[in-house]
């Protein structure tokens, strides 16, 4: 049985001698027992997350420029989610053959610039989280990548940063200043500053983020592959991305109702602000309708009351007149009288 496992044992040390430079075979051996125990410490707090940050200088011009205005080792930061760093973001070139032409993008270290240039170095940190800042984290990204479209690269902010102005633009952001930005928003302030001033520089001398590896990027997952955990393990980080993912879905679905919920309490204040000014226009319309009412009726009362003082005013100008009349004949002399009689007959 022993021999069986010491040729086993040295199968695996074969393999990895072959998948695996010369250079860093002596450095796995020391860094094999930290990386278990590091493990082991997360298997005791389940709640404790890893976001990692990659920070790498391809050596292409942008690269040069930015390393120009500022000497530093490293020109580029992306944030990843696993140890992989399969899943990982940053604002960098679109394209391959077309350097300014950038914005938010999905990187790939086999794609892309990164695959081109076999010689990149790299630094990778990690950054313990909580299970919440982690979701927060993620979630900030995934809103970020649902206006894609709408983000720019923050040109200006660049050169600004080396004068020690930040630029800060609601669509337009550099590589660093968007790692900061998602922890921000995340609620992780690693440097106490505005994101617009932060460099690659802070992030590989922070003590809050622990150096896990620094070399080629090329060789990183082989590197990583020496400490590949158990199937079991794996199974487990498999399931807590499940059950990460169903409570996303979950999540939304709920968000959802209650967008849902809120536009249908909104139509419903909405129908009855419409009531409401439907009432008070017929209120008043009534009370108008009123006021002309009693505006005609007045009118009405007036101009009887002006006919019969009229009427009143005509009968005695008419009885007047028949007094005089009536005077004028009993006072006129008889010889009128007799021609007045004469006429007559």
């Amino acid at each position: 049985m022993k021999g069986k496992k010491e040729r086993k044992n040295a199968s695996q040390a074969v393999v990895i001698s072959e998948r695996v430079p010369k250079e860093i075979t002596d450095i796995l051996k020391n860094d094999r027992e930290e990386h278990v125990k590091e493990y082991t410490e997360q298997e005791d707090h389940p709640g404790r997350k890893n976001i990692y940050i990659l920070l790498s200088r391809t050596g292409t011009v942008p690269s040069k420029v930015i390393r120009f205005l500022k000497p530093m080792p490293y020109a580029h930061a992306s944030i990843a989610f696993d140890e992989n760093l399969s899943e990982m973001y940053s604002f960098a070139r679109k394209r391959v053959h077309y350097p300014f032409y950038c914005g938010l993008i999905d990187e790939d270290i086999d794609k892309g610039v990164f695959g081109r240039k076999k010689t990149t170095k790299c630094l990778v940190l990690r950054l313990p989280v909580t299970a919440e800042e982690y979701s927060r984290v993620h979630d900030t990204v995934e809103s970020f990548k649902a206006d894609r479209r709408k983000y720019g690269y923050n040109y200006l902010g660049v050169f600004a940063a080396r004068v020690h102005i930040s630029i800060e633009r609601k669509y337009n952001y550099f590589c660093t200043q968007f790692v900061d930005k998602v922890l921000q928003m995340s609620g992780i302030n690693l440097f106490g500053k505005k994101s617009g001033l932060v460099t690659p520089e802070d992030y590989r001398k922070s003590d809050k983020l622990e150096h896990i590896y620094e070399g080629l990027l090329v060789n990183y997952r082989n590197w990583l592959s020496a400490f590949s955990l158990p199937a079991e393990e794996k199974t487990l980080r498999k399931s807590e991305k499940k059950e990460m993912r169903a409570q996303r879905r979950l999540l939304r679905i709920r968000q959802k109702e209650q967008q849902k919920h809120h536009k249908e309490q909104q139509r419903e204040l909405r129908d009855q602000q419409r009531s409401i000014r439907t009432e008070l226009r017929d209120q008043q319309l009534d009370q108008q309708m009123e006021l002309i009412e009693q505006q005609r009726a007045e009118q009405h009362s007036l101009i009887r009351e002006q006919v019969r003082e009229l009427r009143e005013k005509q009968k005695e100008i008419d009885r007047k007149q028949l007094e005089r009349q009536q005077e004028r004949e009993y006072l006129a002399p008889p010889s009128e009288k007799k021609d007045d009689s004469a006429t007559a007959l």
